[in-house]
C-alpha cells in the first residue's frame, strides 16, 4: 500500500510540474529583446559620456602633476606668447614642446579623437577657427579661459573647447591653472592650482 501512494505521489508531482514549465511564448519573448534594446540604448550612450570625462579627469591630473613638476624644476612661470619666439626657459614653452614631441600622443581630446584632436595650441585668445577646435591642450594666459570665468562665457566659445584640457596661467591668483571642459562647453568641477614660483 505505501508502495502504490509513493508512485502516486511522485506521478502527480511530476504532473504539476511539467504542467508549469511551459517555456514563453513568442510574444514574451519578443517584449523581453524590446526591453533589453531599451535599457541598452539609454545605458551605453550614459556609460561612453562617463567614459570620457574619467579620461579627462585623470588626463587633467596627469597634465597638472607635469607642470607640477615643471615648475619645481625653475622653468619660468610667466607666460610667454608664441609670437614672441620660444625659449627654453618659459614654463609655456617647454610644456608645448614637450606635449608635441610625445608625438601628440600624450593626450586627446575625447569628443573629436582625430588628428584635430590631438593639437596642442598655446594662444593668448580662445580658439576661433576651425582647425583649433577641440585642441587637446590649450595653453594660454587668456583672461575669458580662466577657470572661476569660464562658465560666463557664451556658450559659442566654450563650445570652441570641449573636451579640451586648459592650462592657463593666472597671473592674478599666482597660479597655474589646470582643468578640463566637458563635452557640453561647462568647466570640470575641480581645478588643480599649482602655485607660480
Amino acid at each position: 500500500m505505501n508502495v502504490d501512494w509513493r508512485r502516486t505521489s511522485r506521478a502527480r508531482y511530476a504532473e504539476t510540474r511539467l504542467a508549469g514549465e511551459r517555456g514563453f511564448s513568442a510574444l514574451e519573448f519578443l517584449v523581453i529583446i524590446v526591453i533589453v534594446c531599451v535599457v541598452v540604448a539609454i545605458g551605453v550612450p550614459t556609460l561612453h559620456s562617463r567614459a570620457k570625462v574619467t579620461v579627462l579627469d585623470a588626463n587633467m591630473r596627469t597634465l597638472a602633476s607635469m607642470v607640477s613638476s615643471q615648475v619645481l624644476e625653475g622653468y619660468l612661470t610667466a607666460y610667454h606668447s608664441p609670437t614672441d619666439g620660444t625659449s627654453d626657459e618659459y614654463l609655456s614653452d617647454h610644456l608645448t614642446a614637450t606635449l608635441e614631441a610625445a608625438d601628440k600622443a600624450s593626450f586627446v581630446n575625447p569628443y573629436v579623437g582625430s588628428n584635430r584632436g590631438r593639437a596642442i595650441v598655446s594662444s593668448n585668445s580662445l580658439p576661433v577657427d576651425a582647425q583649433s577646435r577641440g585642441p587637446a591642450v590649450l595653453i594660454t594666459d587668456c583672461s575669458e579661459a580662466q577657470y572661476k570665468v569660464f562658465d560666463a562665457l557664451p556658450v559659442a566659445s566654450r563650445g570652441t573647447l570641449a573636451g579640451s584640457l586648459v592650462v592657463e596661467f593666472n597671473s592674478t591668483t599666482q597660479t597655474v591653472d589646470v582643468f578640463y571642459v566637458d563635452g557640453k562647453g561647462n568647466k570640470s568641477p575641480s581645478v588643480v592650482q599649482v602655485p607660480m614660483a
